[in-house]
């Protein structure tokens, strides 16, 4: 039998509401908030993995939505994502090389694939003669984002869509991964959508931020400007969070 409150219907929340976004070709946005407060839902949407109950996507003037895989490989060689884990990203029973050759293989990419694997895996800074034979597990964390990047570059994108692509790693992995993602989406003009629950990264990364709280967004604009003088509570709540590091003592 089904459940039944004894007082009433059960309460209806909302994943997101009235949420809007624009991206320019070359931008970049970071979307901020706490757990809950809909980013996954929103990147979902908008890599059109979701649908919205009402709303739409569209890119370059076209309406995205999910369906079959063959009506939105147009989309899927133009946006491309950087997933979360590494750890999990990466099927544990391919090759480097096939990992990397899936994609163009999957999106009728043109071209030698065995020249295009050597130059993605370049892009990236790992070495090919040394990585394309080898599995997933033979590599660090920050090697195996490296890669996860490599295959999201495959289809030649012009955005790249990260869902807390940095948060899996380690300090100093972090910093030269986000050094990576900083100069290919300058090398090759990729706008970004990143979303992190960490604002020093949106800082280094994203000209503009988008703030989410129970799936409102609450705030927009400049990242140094909201930062430097936020507008709403809850921002101000999430930089009073970020921790500080006591300043040195002078002798």
């Amino acid at each position: 039998m089904p459940r039944q409150r004894l007082f009433g219907p059960w309460p209806v929340r909302h994943a997101l509401r009235g949420v809007g976004l624009e991206l320019a070709e070359g931008g970049s946005i970071g979307i901020v908030g706490e757990s809950g407060s809909g980013k996954s839902t929103l990147v979902r949407l908008l890599l059109a993995l979701d649908r919205a109950d009402s709303g739409t996507v569209t890119y370059r003037g076209r309406p995205v939505s999910p369906g079959r895989p063959r009506t939105l490989r147009w989309f899927r060689r133009e946006v491309q994502m950087v997933p979360q884990d590494p750890f999990t990203s990466l099927d544990p029973r391919m090759r480097v090389a096939d990992i990397l050759a899936e994609p163009l293989e999957c999106l009728d990419v043109p071209g030698d694939h065995a020249a295009l694997v050597t130059e993605l895996l370049g892009a990236v800074g790992l070495i090919a003669a040394t990585a394309k034979d080898r599995y997933p597990h033979e590599f660090s964390g920050g090697q195996r984002q490296r890669i996860a990047i490599a295959r999201a570059l495959a289809p030649g994108p012009r955005v790249l869509v990260g869902d807390e692509p940095l948060s899996a790693l380690d300090v100093t992995v972090r910093e030269q991964v986000m050094d990576l993602l900083r100069g290919l989406a300058t090398d090759l003009g990729l706008a970004l959508v990143l979303v992190s629950h960490d604002i020093g990264v949106v800082h280094r990364l994203c000209e503009q931020i988008v703030v989410l709280h129970e799936g409102v967004i609450v705030e927009r604009g400049r990242t140094a400007d909201v930062l430097a003088s936020p507008a709403d509570p809850y921002t101000r709540r999430l930089l009073a969070a970020v921790p500080q590091l006591p300043e040195r003592e002078t002798v």
